[in-house]
């Protein structure tokens, strides 16, 4: 009799462990929906750059300079997947996701041609249409990592709020990112392929608020000593004509200007294209910084920028660089750094520093730092 009664309590004990058991995996497991087919009913593809195609024995997307929006979805948290083939040539492919009014998303993209490189891959923001990945380049923000070419190569973001897991074919991330630029956002997905021929097939999306992050982040870079932290940044976008190869600054372009105050992001670097859009035409912004001084006396100012600076201090131009990417020879990137310095020759009183920041593509940044002595305060 004791014996039954033991074994009946063991039983039962065991029971419920294996009802428990199958009750958290259930409550913790992703539920992941059926692939999205490759048709004109789930995707609007650009009108150049963009098909239908049978590839591999697949159904896909192909993608060279087009793009490829998914139709009736809103993505917040949770996973997106999906398969690429890719030739071992240069080019460019990924996805935006939640992306609003096609200006402002996180992008996470390939450089097919960089295989194993340190920046094979990338993450950035988007903002205003011009991503940023000359402002934001290292381990935080790219991985080195080994493709495979002319076969399909599993790609999954796990996204959580601000933070995201990368994985390319691999069963650990390859690339935590602990910080998308637009923190907590929702809107669409749009896959993208530019200079080769990229195939998509077996997209999956799964939207899930609990999904779980298991990577880690590069740390983040040491800032440059005496940052300036903050930029005072003219509303009006004005054209690059009017201020580069010019002595003086027009003070019609400063009429009518609305200050307004950028901080500088994690890498020391502002964002410009967080407070504008820009065109051909239209493509430079005025970042104002008022030095005052107790006599005339000398300063050092150390800049970076992306992609062209013309300085004017008190109304004169005194500096001009080119930082466009392969201006200085072809490999050469463009990313931004304080590898510019101009010395201002500073009269007693309030001095006035503009610098006019125009931009080509890859980010439209600016970031300084000075050693201001006592006797000058920037501001």
């Amino acid at each position: 009799m004791k014996n039954r009664m033991r074994n009946t309590i063991l039983r039962n004990t065991i029971l419920r462990w294996l009802w428990v058991c199958a009750a958290s995996l259930v409550a913790t497991t992703t539920v992941q929906a059926a692939p999205i087919a490759m048709t004109p009913d789930n995707w609007t593809l650009s009108e150049q750059g963009a098909s239908f195609e049978q590839h591999m024995g697949r159904t896909a997307i192909k993608l060279n300079g087009g793009n490829a929006v998914l139709m009736g979805q809103s993505f917040k948290n949770g996973i997106i997947e999906f398969d690429i083939a890719m030739p071992a040539a240069r080019g460019f492919a990924g996805l935006f996701f939640r992306e609003r009014e096609g200006q402002n998303a996180e992008e996470f993209y390939l450089r097919s041609h960089l295989s194993g490189m340190p920046d094979a891959n990338q993450y950035t923001p988007v903002f205003n249409g011009l991503n940023a990945w000359q402002l934001l380049h290292g381990p935080r923000y790219s991985a080195p990592t080994d493709y495979r070419f002319d076969t399909w190569t599993h790609v999954k973001l796990v996204v959580k709020d601000n933070r995201m897991d990368v994985y390319i074919d691999s069963d650990d991330p390859v690339l935590h990112v602990d910080n998308l630029f637009h923190g907590t956002s929702e809107g669409g997905i749009r896959l993208r392929g530019a200079v080769a021929d990229y195939y998509y097939s077996n997209v999956n999306v799964t939207p899930d608020d609990g999904v779980k992050l298991v990577g880690s982040a590069a740390p983040l870079p040491n800032l440059p000593k005496n940052l300036i932290t903050r930029f005072a940044v003219g509303n009006r976008v004005v054209s690059s004509a009017g201020v580069e190869g010019t002595a003086a600054l027009n003070p019609d372009l400063l009429e009518g200007q609305e200050w307004q105050w950028l901080e500088v992001g994690e890498t020391g670097a502002a964002d410009l294209a967080g407070l504008a859009s820009r065109t051909r035409e239209m493509n430079t912004q005025l970042v104002r910084m008022a030095i005052t001084a107790d006599k005339a006396q000398t300063l050092e100012l150390a800049y970076g920028y992306s992609d062209r600076a013309t300085v004017f201090l008190n109304g004169r131009a005194i500096a001009h660089g080119d930082n466009t990417y392969a201006s200085r020879d072809y490999r050469y990137l463009g990313t931004i750094g304080l590898f510019d310095s101009v010395f201002l020759p500073l009269e007693a009183g309030e001095n006035e520093v503009v610098i006019a920041v125009s931009e080509a593509f890859g980010g439209w940044g600016i970031m300084a730092s000075a050693s201001v002595p006592k006797g000058v305060s920037v501001h």
